[in-house]
């Protein structure tokens, strides 16, 4: 059975009576009531210190918020028997969740949610005792708190200097423990101790969260790393230069120059591929199209081909939210004539000798999007002097403090005034380029860059 109310400090407010108390000032005057009962006042005076120790004893232990909570809520419980109780914690303003709860078996309803009471009680940090919420005209447009049954209820607000945390509120359905001023005072003073420690576990949670995230990031970086080549090959007649910027919070970017065959069939197969998402599931992801790739460029199949090939694996694999864009090409090096197929990856930008600069969309599908897709092959030409771009987006996406973006036409612009320069040299002034364009901002993406120029 509950535990009879304890003597009210100047008794329990009348039904339909509603008291609104600032936290901060309910705090200060604790304790400073005069009692005729010397012997009443002392053991509710040991109650609440045994509940608040109990709740300190805690602060000593690594636990959980959640552990938190519910051992906030257990200690109310004991102390103040109430039918039901409930835990909200702000994520922003007017934004809430319920982070804990007790309540009767078969109980429906959030009837502790109520709109009117979070605004009252979080917002403007007051603790709360209601007699009798149905007689109370003070919560006539809280509908759902009216039409739930409860009768008394009590709700202290969590807050510390940073700004408002929450709050915890008990209710009673039944009139036979009626809360009074003693328990409001009570529970907001249990309020106040649990709010010290609800910020420092969040923030020891964050602070493990983004190490688990540093540390997620340096495998997906390794993984990253490990897929592109270690060096370029030296092709007589050609200059290559390539690589990849990994951004701080690494997608899924990779790219591939091979060799094949020999003689007047000599060739090499170009592919860059973006990875939809970040982390270790795109970095895996990667991993995953540079395995399928690998066995249908050695066999020299045709680029087309080997993209639906890739797709389809991939989307038999994968769920329908990985996919990837891409280029492939295979350049025969002693006519210059790339075979370029594309999956719904940027286009492949050509700067010619002459001057100008040829963009060739790529017209295919993403990569493991649907399970029968087509591709089509671009034949292209690269005369002497000629300049091919394969790029990802975290170079034509990278954006200013003000959100604009770099653009692919501010990176035509720059390959067709440099197309002469030795690739290296071109690479790095793209690069600055960039990073003069969005100054401070962290990079968002990654970017990758492969640069072929006939001699």
């Amino acid at each position: 059975a509950p535990a009879a109310p304890a003597p009210a400090r100047g008794g329990t407010p009348a039904p339909g009576t509603s008291i609104f108390r600032r936290a901060d000032e309910l705090l200060a005057s604790s304790g400073a009531v005069a009692v005729t009962d010397e012997v009443a006042v002392l053991r509710r005076h040991a109650e609440r210190l045994e509940l608040l120790n109990g709740v300190h004893q805690a602060l000593g232990r690594s636990v959980s918020l959640e552990e938190l909570l519910e051992l906030v809520l257990d200690r109310a419980f004991r102390a103040l028997a109430p039918e039901e109780g409930v835990i909200v914690l702000r994520e922003a303003p007017g934004v809430y969740r319920r982070a804990a709860q007790r309540r009767p078996e078969g109980s429906l309803g959030d009837a502790l949610l109520s709109r009117t009471l979070l605004e009252e009680v979080v917002e403007k940090r007051q603790a709360a005792l209601v007699c009798d919420v149905a007689a109370d005209e003070n919560w006539g447009r809280a509908a759902s708190l009216r039409m739930s049954g409860v009768r008394s209820l009590i709700a202290a607000p969590l807050y510390d200097e940073a700004g408002p945390l929450g709050m915890i509120a008990l209710d009673s359905r039944a009139f036979v423990r009626p809360f009074d001023e003693e328990d409001l005072e009570l529970l907001t003073s249990l309020a106040a101790v649990a709010s010290l420690r609800i910020r420092n576990v969040a923030l020891t949670h964050e602070a493990a969260e983004r190490r688990r995230l540093e540390e997620e990031l340096s495998l997906a970086r390794s993984i990253q790393l490990g897929l592109l080549p270690k060096r370029l090959p030296v092709l007589p007649g050609w200059q290559l230069a390539a690589g990849s910027v990994p951004s701080r919070h690494v997608s899924g970017d990779y790219y591939l120059v091979a060799e094949r065959g020999a003689g007047a069939a000599r060739s090499v197969d170009l592919m860059i591929v973006d990875v939809a998402g970040k982390g270790i599931a795109a970095a895996l992801l990667t991993a995953s199209l540079e395995a399928l790739a690998t066995a249908p460029l050695e066999a020299s199949i045709a680029p087309e081909e080997a993209l639906a090939l890739v797709s389809r694996r991939l989307f038999e694999r994968t769920p329908a939210s990985k996919y990837a864009t891409a280029l492939l090409g295979r350049l025969t090096l002693a006519t210059g004539r790339l075979r370029l197929a594309g999956a719904g990856h940027l286009p492949a930008l050509v700067a010619r000798a002459g001057g100008g600069v040829d963009p060739f969309p790529s017209t295919g599908r993403p990569l493991g999007l649907l399970a029968d897709s087509t591709y089509t092959a671009l034949e292209i030409n690269l005369a002497p002097g000629d300049l091919l771009a394969l790029y990802t987006d975290g170079y034509v996406e990278a954006a200013d403090p003000e959100g604009a973006e770099y653009g692919v036409e501010r990176l035509a612009e720059l390959l067709d005034e440099l197309r002469g320069e030795p690739l290296v040299e071109l690479h790095a002034a793209i690069e600055r380029s960039v990073a003069a364009f969005v100054g401070a901002e962290p990079d968002a993406d990654d970017r990758t860059l492969v640069l072929l120029r006939r001699d």
